[in-house]
């Protein structure tokens, strides 16, 4: 999902892991709230049309002028089944549960709106907000048989395969690194599917990687993919580029610990700040959610004052002498991304 910067803010409270996360979500139901009920296949007159364009992969991939519906109706179809093997794991599984259900699937949760947003923007599919403020996503009529013969293709099943080991390896160096150019995984999947590649993989590759993982544009207008909790993905650019490049040497461990959301070294940390936790976040906060906004702050090279503050907007109670060791522990342990100040120094 896009991250959006309207305002760069200074204190943790507002830039904690869980706030990025529901700025964005409802920037993209503010956004999904705009979109014309109809889609691609459907009818539309030129504001509605130019409305679904401009709110499409194809608009952001840099054809500005909108091309005429019928045009786009033959793209949309015709690259459809090579498509239909790069969708992120969540679009996945939404797609077939529409299929199940007759082409149709109530969204569960803030976690999907996400998802409903790329696959409206691939043109696959309508949304509509009920007045009981519950939403239901659409496959588009014309569609369904063909993304179903698609997904029982070898193509499909070959491909998907190898995203689920990839998928994987890129939320763990997002874990480890907190960042990601974009390019490096594409070339890298690019390889991967060898002689299958087609002059549209690079393409469709983008749009995996925009629709399963936060990103945001460089002023090039190249693709940075963001771990969830990186508040300042600015900030990190610019101490990286004063440094010299680091010399990593990933190992086995690292790469499972990653893929797990958690290094070997910060079990132990994370575990007696989990225990002290329990039973004291006001009702607005979860446990866990809380704990995950502490440890992204700590390998941000959050200060302990700074990661004090934050815990104690999260209590009912005032912090005990436990939480605050458990707190100081964490801020020791946590390993810190590359180029954010180490415990010692803050």
């Amino acid at each position: 999902m896009l991250r959006i910067h309207p305002y760069r803010p200074e204190r943790w409270c507002d830039k904690t892991m869980s706030v990025l996360r529901e700025q964005q979500l409802e920037a993209c139901q503010e956004r999904l709230s705009a979109r014309p009920r109809q889609g691609l296949f459907d009818v539309l007159c030129e504001d509605e049309w130019k409305t679904l364009y401009q709110a499409s992969f194809y608009y952001q991939e840099g054809a500005k002028e909108a091309q005429p519906q019928e045009t786009l109706q033959k793209r949309v179809l015709d690259l459809l089944p090579e498509e239909v093997c790069f969708l992120s794991p969540l679009e996945d599984d939404l797609v077939k549960r529409m299929l199940i259900e007759d082409g149709s699937a109530a969204i569960r949760d803030w976690d999907e709106i996400s998802t409903a947003e790329a696959l409206c923007s691939r043109l696959w599919c309508t949304l509509e907000i009920r007045d009981d403020e519950t939403a239901v996503l659409s496959l588009q009529p014309i569609l369904r048989e063909k993304i179903q013969d698609a997904m029982l293709t070898t193509a499909y099943l070959h491909t998907r395969s190898r995203l689920f080991s990839f998928d994987a390896t890129l939320h763990s160096l997002l874990y480890l690194s907190g960042f990601l150019h974009a390019a490096v995984p594409i070339r890298h999947f690019k390889t991967v599917l060898a002689e299958n590649a087609t002059p549209d993989t690079d393409l469709l590759i983008a749009r995996y990687l925009r629709a399963g993982f936060d990103y945001t544009r460089t002023p090039q207008g190249d693709i940075l993919l963001l771990h969830p909790g990186l508040a300042d993905p600015e900030h990190l650019l610019h101490t990286l580029a004063r440094l010299e490049a680091p010399e990593t040497h990933l190992t086995r461990e690292m790469m499972l610990g990653g893929m797990n959301g958690i290094l070997p070294e910060e079990v132990a940390s994370c575990e007696a700040m989990r225990g002290a936790l329990t039973g004291a976040v006001r009702p607005e906060y979860d446990e866990e959610e809380a704990l995950e906004d502490l440890r992204m702050m700590a390998k941000q090279g959050a200060k302990l004052s700074e990661m004090r503050e934050v815990l104690e907007s999260m209590l009912c109670v005032l912090p005990t002498p436990r939480m605050l060791a458990a707190l100081t522990e964490l801020h020791l342990q946590t390993v810190r991304w590359m180029g954010m100040p180490s415990a010692v120094l803050n």
